[in-house]
């Protein structure tokens, strides 16, 4: 930055600037709720980092550039399948930079995956505290709260994020999972069809439609709504893990079985998937297409939320 250190010309470039005859604000105002919807479809409205106020020398784009090659430096490691790597990448850039959102949305997610959850809420949590106020970090950590059983106190996080901005999807579909986990499957259905109808291409929204379904029993409903989101994202992975329980609780073990393994081939992180996979083929007597499967889970998944059905695995490995 050589403002400092050529005053003189530093005046005459701030004269030219002031005489640019285009009003320039630095004001950030709300667009109406349609052209948010269009540029969110356009993949115009991604960004997760917070409007500041004020400026100082470490917000320099000079001085961000080795951050920024950090961030894609995590995402090469996590890629690449060393996910304890790229979570010591993401520690060292919020230790420098406590407030960049992405770098905490990337960590609380590689913690998640670990299976370690509590890790990846106090990440999120820290992040708040320290001033971040992007959209996407209040929603991920409804998210988490509500899948560890703390709906509840997921509930006011989210309810402020949809109130502060009603065409905040990820936060709309949070809201409507901490609902679901808190039984209340009505506003539940009502917030992922308030999806669906700002943008009718959102395979989440069916997903998560079918998983309100399920609980209310209404399994053709729930078939529905998993078929439309493959045919709008056909590698949904979870749609298909969703479309194999159904079709085992309907006597279809086959089609269960394909379901689950087309899951784990588009998501070899699917645990859920993998160990119903694996599952059924034992119990179907299929036992050596069973054991890559059965291998695989013992090896992979996390055992901070996997340790009975790891330990089962292993006797039965040890069994054969």
């Amino acid at each position: 930055n050589l403002v400092t250190r050529e005053p003189e010309r530093s005046r005459a470039l701030e004269a030219r600037l002031r005489a640019w005859p285009v009003a320039i604000t630095s004001t950030p105002f709300a667009e109406d709720p349609d052209t948010v919807a269009r540029l969110r479809a356009l993949g115009y409205v991604s960004g997760t980092d917070s409007i500041k106020t004020a400026y100082t020398d470490e917000d320099d784009p000079k001085r961000l550039v080795d951050v920024d090659a950090a961030i894609h430096r995590g995402i090469d490691l996590f890629e690449r399948g060393l996910a304890a790597d790229a979570i010591e990448v993401y520690r060292q850039i919020l230790t420098r930079r406590p407030g960049m959102a992405v770098a905490a949305r990337h960590l609380a997610f590689l913690y998640w995956r670990q299976g370690e959850l509590q890790q990846a809420i106090l990440t999120l949590r820290n992040a708040l505290a320290s001033g971040v106020t992007a959209s996407g970090v209040p929603s991920q950590l409804g998210v988490y709260l509500a899948e560890t059983g703390s709906a509840a106190s997921a509930l006011p996080l989210l309810q402020a994020a949809v109130q502060r901005d009603p065409t905040d999807l990820d936060a709309l579909n949070a809201l409507g999972i901490a609902y679901g986990h808190l039984g209340d499957r009505s506003r539940a259905l009502d917030a992922f069809r308030t999806i669906l109808q700002r943008d009718p291409s959102d395979a989440m929204a069916y997903q998560n439609i079918a998983a309100i379904e399920v609980q209310r029993g209404d399994l053709r409903a729930a078939r529905g709504a998993l078929e439309r989101a493959v045919a709008i994202d056909p590698r949904a992975a979870r749609a298909y893990t969703g479309l194999g329980v159904i079709a085992l609780r309907e006597g279809r073990r086959a089609d269960a079985i394909e379901s689950w393994k087309r899951a784990v081939d588009l998501d070899p992180s699917d645990y859920d998937a993998l160990f119903n996979l694996a599952s059924e083929l034992v119990n179907a007597g299929q036992l050596a297409a069973a054991r890559p499967y059965v291998e695989r889970f013992v090896r992979s998944a996390p055992a901070a939320q996997y340790a009975r059905d790891i330990r089962r695995f292993q006797a039965l490995l040890a069994a054969r």
